[in-house]
């Protein structure tokens, strides 16, 4: 049923899911996974409040439940309870240190903060993990432009484009002048 119920959920059949974890849920009250997927399912209909509920119940029961820490940081986030996903982003590092999502997301978080050195930090940490990671480049060549330092902006968006970013190459004139 859980399986499922995750991919009902992938297929954006969020009815049925929501029905499979509903039966999950009371056939096995004690399965922490079905609240993992309730919890996906309140993420995608923007219920963040229900959706942090139910990863702290799975943290509850497993403290080392990376899915779950990575995505209640992401409702934590789009709440704007900036501190706490960054605290939940750096729990999932201290778990795997190689985990480049969560250092992108955790830099994303630190920008909207203001705080550049660690975002900047974490989207370097990224790139480094993972160079496919246009995003990063992106948010790390913006933080420099506003911080005035167009060298450096202009030479990330050229590294993001030897990297492959399509994206990269058609926004650098606004950051290579």
């Amino acid at each position: 049923m859980y399986y499922r119920a995750l991919i009902c959920l992938k297929q954006n059949n969020i009815a049925e899911a929501k029905l499979i974890t509903k039966d999950l849920l009371k056939t096995y009250p004690d399965f922490y996974e079905a609240h993992f997927v309730n919890g996906l399912i309140y993420l995608s209909g923007k219920n963040y409040g229900k959706s942090v509920n139910e990863f702290s119940s799975v943290l509850a029961k497993n403290s080392k439940h990376i899915k779950a820490l990575y995505n209640r940081a992401l409702a934590f986030g789009l709440m704007e309870e900036y501190d706490k996903a960054i605290e939940d982003l750096t729990a999932c590092i201290a778990l795997k240190p190689i985990y480049s999502l969560a250092y992108y997301s955790r830099g994303y978080w630190y920008e909207f903060l203001g705080n550049y050195p660690a975002a900047i930090k974490d989207y370097e940490n990224t790139i480094n993990l993972d160079p496919k990671n246009y995003d990063a480049y992106l948010g790390l060549a913006y933080i420099y432009q506003g911080l005035k330092s167009n060298t450096k902006s202009c030479e990330v968006i050229n590294n993001a484009i030897k990297a492959g970013s399509q994206i990269a190459e058609e926004v650098k004139d606004n950051f290579c002048k």
